[in-house]
């Protein structure tokens, strides 16, 4: 992982878009004092979270944007992108590159992205916890991180420390923790409140509900006796419907008799009429199967004489095979004679190739000999001929050499003339090259002038764009933040009005009272009547105490009513104040005598309706409220302790002298959750009517962008083909230019040339006469050569001679064994190819004899199928006859079922008349049934209006053994009307009430269990912690030693963390040792000690646990140029695991890094990133 991009653009001195791609190793970035360069490495601290604007060496926030210059305009926010590599996945999320973006308005709004997706602060710290990375971490060192660590303040080391040794992580999860272990126990105290209120509901509702079920039970046993009685008369009238209904069974039994009666008629009339049709359908299947018949002997004829033809096609081709087997045996016969001939063949012939062999073997030694003479006389000659060779190569080269030298002279005389004439055309050209300038850059000013003009609009059309898309994103953000506000307002108000509707936070007797509507004069609890401003919510909501849980009623009548439902129902106690009895009783505000200022009386500071006005003067008309408890006491003691005293916080002064005070505990929000419920509300309305106003502007700022660019793209085009034509000029005059200079460089060449052209003419002749000599030499040597060579070639042909005689006797021999051996190896292929042919003979004669055999057995079976197929023609022969015999009788029982049918068809007409006669009876009896059945279903209404019973259940309550006693019904009665108002709903709502009641404890204690388990994980937490940094911290010590040596050139340094019992909070002492002194303490050490020495720890650290990339902020500074050379030397060490950028103008740490940045300001106020090398870097930082 390494930071592999950082983008730019608005921050500080960079208003545009500034790119700087860093790469693996140590970047260096230079540049002179008040250059920009620092804001390099503040861009990603700022990036990476930091909210301090001081860190980034500013007052305010917007500072970090770029303020503008004399012709620049300031820039309305700002953005640092900040991409790294993670393509060894050593941050835990799915991404190869991860880029971190921070963006901030003048406004003050302030966004952060993770890959172009908005975030939070919070999800970036936890995904770079435990790299180092981070605002806090030591990716990031600068001359502050060193004064952290040389500072007294333990605190600022300790975050360094913390960390490097892995901790800072725990303790980010401890303070998360301690957090919710806050809010958890602040959870605990409200549901505790809740959860005490349920309580002190439960009992009242447990009485009621008791009274309720004996109510039930009351009404049961009244119940059984009326359902009893019912049941008695409901049965009397069942016995005599039984004897109606017997009556009219026995003539639905007639009726159903005649009926069944008909419907055998019918039936037998149906069934004769369908025997008809299945005879009809019978005989047409006989014609079909006689028909069939007729056709499968047709096919069984067919079929015989095919298995004939079959017989005799499988005799012929038997006939055939035999025939061909006798063919293939004799062949056999001659093969095996033939084959006998071949093997005598092959043994002369191998005699004969043995034979051979040996003549060949004696001629080829012979042969050798001779071939290694040639070769030797060939050898001498071919060196010979390459010396002659070698002298006519040189004799040609020495005449090519001296024809060029004559050329050579004639060429310089003729070149003399040629360039005079040369110069002069040259000069003419020139002369129109310079013109033909002249015309392109008249119109390249033109086009320049163009083109500014058009830029000058586009940038007109971006800042209008910008402006755009600014106030875009702001509406944009303002619309969700309108989103965001009105589910919380939404959400909010619902709790509130649920508060209302519930009357949370009065006491029981209260509740029920304000729920009762039965309830005549009740105008409601005195905390409903009130509106007060929040500023003294707290002050009147002491003032009132219990009585904002009293009821205001019309009269002392109304108030009696509702004590005496209380009472009945067991609900509890509560104050009434009858508007008709209680009297004003306020204090005249010219008997105060004090010099205290207070702020009024409590009855003057709320709101509430005029005919309230008695009950709240008696009241608050005597509460003094003043702003704190100090004013309180000085007007209590002024006005000798007479009146109470309320303080805007709550506290209480009585009067008589004691005091009330304390946390205020909540009594569900009753003075407030009114005027809350109404802010809200108008909250919601209000910010529906701007969100809808803030969507309207944004579809119109959406226009004015979309028009905008539309004109940015047209103006755009123009520049490109303004552009496109001044590189065109650019390009001509480039090239005229080029022109113009290649026509002057070549009139001064061939100036240079002319005057160079008589010196090579006088060292031309001076060769000639040079090489003339050494073409005589190679005349004489070639002679000597040839005479030698012809010597040679006489002896050469005489063994050649020999050689050949020798060579055509063993071609000759040579080839006879090849005839042989061909001729031996045609009768070896020949035997094999017989024996072959002949192996195969004897598997078809075998295939053959096998498949003579199975056609016999064919043959057998279709004789067998011929016998087979006659049988069956026979049979269906006698079927056939058989068949007609039987259609003939069917067709006479047809005729007989015709006549059956006519006689069923009289018998059913008679039938229906004795049927009619039948239905008329049982009409008459059914309507008496009718006012039978009218009179229990009277009865069945009454249970079922009574008590909600069918008959069906009444008759499982039913009792013989209950009598059914008139006064014991009216006991009942009045038991029941005895009791009182009944709430049969306290059963329910005390079920209900039990329900919250468990669920608030099941609450209560599953919060408790939180905050153990909440307490255990911070004390893991902190053991982890302990462990981790002790470890951690003796690895970066040791680190210490060896790098403060190795920085120092010798001496040591040594970490101690001085309260060893609380390793987490202790202060870590530095103490150090430089080469040739005593050990001192960090506070003693010279400046260039004191840097190097927390140099050596911030390298230590990345020892122990190297980040993957560390921003250098000219901590090396105030080091000589020893210890700058042993400061890059380590740096190079330690880049092998981490990358590092060095914002530096030490030559030093130039030379060691691998890339060089520069930041320069060739505008005033806005810097410009260019690539250097080493010596660019040093001029640019006056270095040398």
């Amino acid at each position: 992982m390494y930071l592999k991009r950082l983008e730019l653009k608005g921050f500080k001195s960079f208003p545009t878009k500034t790119d700087i791609v860093f790469k693996e190793g140590i970047t260096a970035i230079v540049g002179p004092n008040g250059s920009g360069k620092s804001n390099i490495s503040d861009a990603v601290r700022w990036v990476l979270g930091e909210q301090s604007v001081k860190s980034l060496r500013g007052e305010k926030l917007e500072d970090v944007i770029f303020a503008g210059t004399d012709t620049k305009k300031p820039m309305n926010y700002c953005e640092v992108a900040l991409t790294i590599d993670n393509s060894d996945n050593q941050l835990d999320l799915e991404f190869s590159e991860i880029t971190i973006k921070r963006r901030v308005y003048r406004s003050g709004e302030s966004e952060f992205f993770l890959n172009n997706k908005h975030c939070r602060l919070k999800d970036i710290k936890e995904i770079l916890l435990d790299t180092g990375i981070g605002k806090d971490g030591y990716s990031i060192i600068e001359q502050g991180k060193v004064d952290e660590i040389l500072s007294n303040n333990p605190i600022n080391r300790r975050k360094v420390f913390d960390e490097a040794c892995g901790i800072s992580k725990y303790r980010y999860k401890k303070q998360e923790a301690e957090r919710n272990l806050k809010n958890t126990k602040e959870n605990l105290e409200r549901i505790n409140d809740i959860y005490i209120e349920i309580e002190n509901q439960l009992n009242p509702l447990f009485n009621q509900q008791t009274k309720a079920k004996k109510y039930i039970e009351l009404r049961e046993k009244l119940k059984t006796i009326e359902v009893n009685s019912y049941i008695k008369e409901i049965e009397a009238l069942e016995l005599e419907l039984k004897e109606v209904y017997k009556h009219n069974n026995l003539l639905e039994e007639q009726s159903i008799e005649v009926e069944k009666e008909k419907a055998t008629i019918e039936n037998n009339f149906n069934q004769t009429n369908k025997e008809i049709e299945d005879m009809d359908e019978t005989i047409n299947k006989s014609i079909d199967y006689i028909n069939s018949i007729k056709s499968v002997i047709s096919q069984k004829d067919y079929e015989i004489n095919l298995i004939n033809e079959r017989i005799k096609n499988f005799n012929s081709e038997i006939e055939r095979k035999n025939r061909e087997v006798s063919k293939i045996r004799e062949k056999l016969s001659e093969d095996k004679l033939t084959i006998q001939s071949l093997h005598q063949q092959k043994d002369e012939k191998e005699k004969q190739i043995n034979n051979l062999e040996d003549s060949l073997k004696e001629i080829e030694i012979k042969n050798n000999d001779k071939k290694s003479t040639i070769e030797d006389l060939n050898k001498k000659i071919e060196d010979l001929k390459d010396d002659i060779i070698n002298l006519l190569s040189k004799k040609q080269d020495a005449s090519s050499k001296l024809s060029t030298l004559n050329a050579n002279k004639e060429n310089i005389n003729s070149r003399k003339y040629s360039i005079d004439s040369d110069i002069d055309e040259l000069n003419k050209k020139i002369l129109y090259k310079n013109e033909e300038l002249n015309n392109f850059q008249k119109s390249l000013s033109q086009e320049n002038d163009n083109i500014t003009d058009l830029k000058l609009k586009l940038e007109a059309l971006n800042r209008e764009l910008n402006c755009s898309i600014e106030k875009d994103n702001n509406l944009d953000k303002a619309i969700q933040k309108n989103k965001f506000s009105l589910n919380d307002y939404n959400s909010k108000l619902n709790i509130y009005i649920d508060m209302e509707n519930h009357y949370e936070g009065f006491n029981r007797g209260v509740k029920e009272v304000l729920k009762n509507k039965n309830l005549k004069g009740i105008y409601g609890a005195l905390g409903q009547v009130v509106s007060v401003d929040e500023k003294y919510e707290k002050a009147i909501e002491s003032a009132l105490g219990a009585y904002m849980q009293n009821i205001i009623t019309s009269d002392e009548i109304s108030a009696k009513f509702a004590i005496n439902y209380l009472k009945k129902n067991n609900l509890g106690r509560v104050t009434f104040l009858p508007i008709n009895i209680i009297k004003s009783n306020k204090i005249d505000l010219r008997n105060i005598r004090a010099n205290t200022k207070f702020i009024g009386i409590a009855s003057d500071l709320i709101s509430y309706d005029e005919k309230y006005r008695n009950i709240l003067e008696n009241i608050l008309g005597r509460t003094i409220i003043i702003d704190n408890i100090d004013e309180g006491i000085k007007f209590a003691k002024e006005t000798n302790h007479k009146f109470k005293i309320v303080t805007l916080d709550g506290e209480i002064l009585n009067p008589g002298g004691s005091l009330t005070g304390g946390s205020l505990r909540t009594n569900g929000n009753i003075l407030s959750r009114k005027r809350l419920i109404a802010e809200y509300s108008e909250k919601i309305n209000a910010m529906k009517v701007e969100t809808e106003n803030l969507v309207s502007q944004k579809e119109e700022c959406r226009k004015i962008i979309n028009t905008t660019k539309e004109n940015i793209e047209n103006t755009k085009s123009n520049i490109s083909e303004i552009e496109k034509s001044i590189i065109i000029k650019k390009s001509n005059i480039n090239r005229v230019n080029d022109e113009i200079k290649s026509l002057k460089d070549n009139n001064e060449k061939l100036e240079r040339e002319k005057s160079e052209l008589g010196s090579f003419l006088d060292e031309t002749i001076e060769k000639s006469t040079y090489v003339n000599k050494e073409i005589l030499n190679l005349d004489n040597k070639h002679k000597e050569n040839k005479s030698q060579i012809d010597y040679l070639t006489e002896a050469l042909k005489n063994n050649s001679n020999m050689y050949e005689e020798y060579k055509s006797e063993f071609d000759k021999l040579n080839l006879n064994l090849v005839k042989y051996r061909q001729i031996h190896q045609g009768i070896l292929k020949d035997i094999d190819r017989i024996s072959k042919e002949n192996q195969e003979a004897e598997e078809i004669i075998k295939a053959l004899e096998i498949s003579v055999k199975e056609q016999g057995n064919q043959i057998g079976e279709l004789k067998e199928s011929i016998k087979s197929e006659k049988d069956e023609k026979e049979n269906l022969t006698n079927q056939l006859s058989h068949n007609n015999e039987s259609l003939e009788n069917k067709k006479l029982l047809k005729e007989g079922l015709k006549q059956k049918l006519e006689e069923f068809h009289k018998e059913l007409k008679a039938s229906d008349r004795t049927f009619m006669d039948l239905k008329e009876s049982l009409f008459k009896i059914q309507g008496k049934l009718e006012r039978l059945k009218s009179s229990k279903e009277t009865y069945i209404n009454k249970l079922y209006e009574g008590y909600e019973l069918t008959f069906i259940q009444a008759i499982e309550l039913k009792d013989e053994s209950v009598t059914v006693d008139k006064k014991v019904l009216e006991g009942l009665k009045r038991e029941i009307r005895n009791l009182g108002n009944v709430n049969i709903d306290s059963i329910k709502e005390y079920e209900e009430v039990k329900e919250r009641y468990d669920f608030y404890k099941e609450q209560k204690q599953d919060l408790e269990e939180s905050i153990e388990v909440i307490e255990k994980l911070i004390a893991d937490l902190e053991e982890n912690m302990k462990l981790e940094f002790e470890v951690k911290f003796n690895e970066i010590n040791e680190n210490f030693k060896f790098v403060y040596k190795r920085l120092f050139g010798g001496g040591n340094g040594i970490l101690t963390i001085l309260d060893k019992d609380n390793i987490l909070e202790s202060d870590i002492e530095i103490t150090a040792q430089p080469p040739g002194k005593k050990m001192k303490n960090l506070s003693l050490l010279s400046g260039g000690e004191k840097a190097l020495t927390a140099i050596s720890i911030l390298f230590s650290i990345l020892l122990a646990k190297p980040t993957p990339f560390c921003i250098l902020d000219e901590i090396e500074a105030p080091l000589d140029d020893a210890n700058i050379a042993r400061f890059g030397d380590f740096l190079k060490e330690l880049s092998k695991d981490t990358q590092f950028i060095a914002v530096t103008h030490r030559r030093g740490t130039m030379e060691a890094a691998d890339y060089i940045y520069g930041v320069t300001m060739q505008e005033k106020a806005i810097s410009k990133v260019i690539s250097l090398k080493l010596k660019e870097a040093e001029e640019l930082t006056d270095v040398i």
